[in-house]
């Protein structure tokens, strides 16, 4: 859990971190509303505490812009003054839960850890009633692709632990997922990508931990291992697992038993285990920062997918799937691809890969005026406005059939460059919206400004 706390209390606001750090909860400690407001825009948090009395932008103003803006983290206010005026603005506003100071900080911690629950819950809820595409489908014919799906109906009937590659958004979950479904194995396919967990939750998040094992574990939880017994386990982006929790993972993999946090037996667990990354391992174990016994543990079968921009066909049969998929849930049941949209897509790198797709044509559909989808409806970024779609440039073989303003053809680099910086230019320099609406993670797109030179 990452928090952000607004105080303007030095004194205060130290302590309430250090008690949440104590809890395990990552935390980011401002002095005021406008830092806190700058903060919120750049990075993306599960809660926020908030003081409802501060100097300039003040706790009510502040969550009133936390709405206005669509953020749905959940706000817990709190005040020295115990206005009750106060408590029925903030509860008007949207806030999850109102304390006042002095409080007790385990109330705190209470509070927080339900409306995050709370929150997550709420976005699962959201989540089944948004269009939806067929999770356990891969479509495309391209020879990678007929190789990826081969692979995989080799592997699934067995026991063999599975390493899933690629760039983000090409479809990892979804071969995990295909794996699964094809392997007979009656239980859960539980999913955790391990780049989004803080370092210090993931042992009792894959493991699970004891009742009185911290401050604050009233009652055991099971970990992910075992919710996934008899059934599949995918640790997403494992490249990014640190090092003292590869020794634990690779025990786990060996014995076939985990131990909850302050528990002192192993507990059995027969879990399928199938890993992604979009990472060189091989690098990583290379340099250290991987180790090698776990490479080799988890790399039993390998299965490559491909970005789209090295299968430009695929790209034009996954627009058509997820048109046909997600049009009824929109009330778009006649919609089709224009031929200028089919030249747009054909040529587009995707940077997000099959996710950037899949929410540029759900986009496309939104935004469309009539039953045909052109290019100008997808918004993919430089490239895709500006000349007729119908008129393709003529370019060099392995070059991108799009143009820049002074007529130069742009490579695929090129051209996913500006398509990351105009991104960031429509959403105001936010990176989490800009990692959105491109289908990449937050994680990916600073490995991107990186190499650029524009990270901070």
């Amino acid at each position: 859990m990452r928090v952000l706390v607004a105080d303007d209390e030095p004194n205060l606001l130290s302590s309430i971190g250090a008690f949440l750090k104590a809890e395990s909860i990552e935390s980011e400690l401002v002095p005021d509303g406008s830092a806190a407001r700058a903060r919120l825009s750049d990075e993306p948090f599960d809660a926020a505490v908030l003081d409802i009395r501060m100097p300039g932008v003040d706790g009510i103003s502040l969550l009133r812009w936390i709405k206005d803006e669509g953020m749905t983290l959940p706000v817990v206010m709190m005040s020295a003054h115990g206005d009750v005026r106060d408590a029925v603005e903030a509860m008007r506003l949207g806030a999850f839960d109102y304390l006042v100071k002095p409080f007790d900080p385990d109330e705190l911690v209470i509070r927080l850890r339900k409306a995050v629950r709370d929150r997550r819950l709420s976005a699962d809820r959201e989540a089944s009633r948004r269009p939806s595409v067929d999770r356990t489908r891969m479509v495309g014919d391209s020879p990678a692709i007929k190789e990826a799906l081969r692979l995989i109906d080799r592997a699934a009937p067995t026991p063999a632990t599975v390493l899933i590659t690629g760039e983000s958004g090409t479809g990892k979950e979804v071969a995990a997922r295909l794996i699964h479904e094809r392997s007979g194995r009656q239980g859960a396919f539980v999913a955790v990508n391990l780049g989004a967990i803080p370092e210090n939750l993931l042992e009792s998040e894959l493991f699970g931990y004891e009742k009185g094992a911290f401050t604050g574990a009233a009652e055991r939880k099971t970990g992910l291992f075992e919710l996934a017994d008899g059934g599949t386990l995918f640790l997403d982006e494992i490249g990014e697992m640190p090092a003292h929790m590869q020794v634990k993972i690779l025990r786990a993999l060996q014995e076939r038993k985990v131990t909850r946090l302050g528990g002192t037996k192993g507990v059995p667990v027969d879990a399928r285990i199938l890993a992604a990354t979009n990472r060189d391992l091989e690098a990583m174990v290379a340099s250290g920062s991987f180790r090698e016994d776990l490479y080799y543990r988890i790399n039993v079968v390998r299965i490559r997918l491909p970005p789209l921009r090295e299968r430009p066909d695929d790209a034009i049969a996954l627009a058509g799937y997820f048109v046909e998929t997600l049009a009824p849930s929109l009330g778009r049941r006649n919609a089709r691809l224009a031929p200028s949209a089919l030249r747009l897509i054909a040529g587009y790198p995707f940077p997000g890969n099959v996710r950037e797709l899949s929410n540029a044509v759900e986009r496309a559909l939104i935004l469309s005026e009539g039953d045909e989808l052109q290019a100008d409806d997808f918004q993919l970024g430089p490239g895709s406005h500006g000349r007729r779609a119908e008129e393709p440039e003529r370019t060099e073989p392995g070059r991108s059939p799009f143009v820049s303003d002074e007529g130069e053809a742009l490579t695929i680099a090129e051209l996913e460059k500006r398509a990351i910086l105009e991104a960031l230019r429509r959403n105001g320099g936010k990176r989490e919206a800009s990692a959105l609406e491109l289908g990449i993670t937050r994680r990916t797109l600073f490995n991107k400004l990186n190499e650029y030179g524009y990270a901070d």
